[in-house]
């Protein structure tokens, strides 16, 4: 066998290995490569944040390498191509929606504020007044009509857990807006419940 058609027949192999090497493989290992990466930026918080964009990520990376595995490179390249794209397009929406839930915590917190600030001007002057009211009638030898001498001894107990009751808001201002507005809120309810009562019938 001459030289000739030894280097011929080495040569038939590699002719074959070429001919049959899938053109779409380099493209679609190197995607599902890119896929990967793009899905490692997609952190718990972003999953949290943009959970069907994530979704889509990690079920698009997971059927190109479910094709690569198949050598069905054509299908890989499909499925992982726009990976990267959608990627950044959840962590976009993600922190969209992040700034979002800031914004609305900063305006609920502001209004949590302006109404602890608004019964601040307001509960200790109608507590004063309810003190003065339950006062005058507990001292009067003829209670107005229906209101009786009952009515005037919860009308004291009343203001003194009114008045407990706002000096405990104004301590848990300190830490807790929310909860000192929530419980100003109820301490105004009561004060107008209480007011109610010591009208005349």
């Amino acid at each position: 066998m001459n030289k000739t058609i030894r280097f011929a027949l080495a040569v038939v192999p590699f002719l074959l290995t070429v001919a049959c090497t899938d053109p779409n493989k380099a493209p679609a290992e190197a995607a599902v490569k890119a896929g990967e990466a793009a899905a490692q930026t997609l952190t718990d918080e972003v999953a949290t944040l943009a959970p069907e964009k994530t979704k889509e990520v990690n079920d698009g990376l997971a059927a190109a390498k479910a094709a690569i595995a198949k050598q069905d490179y054509k299908g890989a390249l499909a499925a992982a191509k726009d990976l990267p794209a959608m990627a950044s397009k959840a962590v976009a929406d993600a922190q969209a929606k992040q700034q979002a839930l800031a914004r609305a915590a900063a305006q609920k917190d502001a209004e949590l504020k302006q109404a602890w600030k608004n019964a601040q001007s307001k509960l200790p002057a109608a507590i004063a007044d309810l003190k003065k009211r339950v006062a005058a009638l507990a001292k009067a030898k003829k209670l107005p009509k229906g209101i009786s001498r009952g009515v005037v001894a919860k009308g004291k107990q009343t203001v003194a857990e009114l008045e407990a009751g706002l000096a405990k808001a104004k301590e848990l201002a300190k830490t807790d807006v929310a909860a000192a507005s929530a419980a100003a809120k109820d301490l105004g309810a009561k004060a107008a419940e209480l007011a109610a009562s010591l009208k005349k019938k």
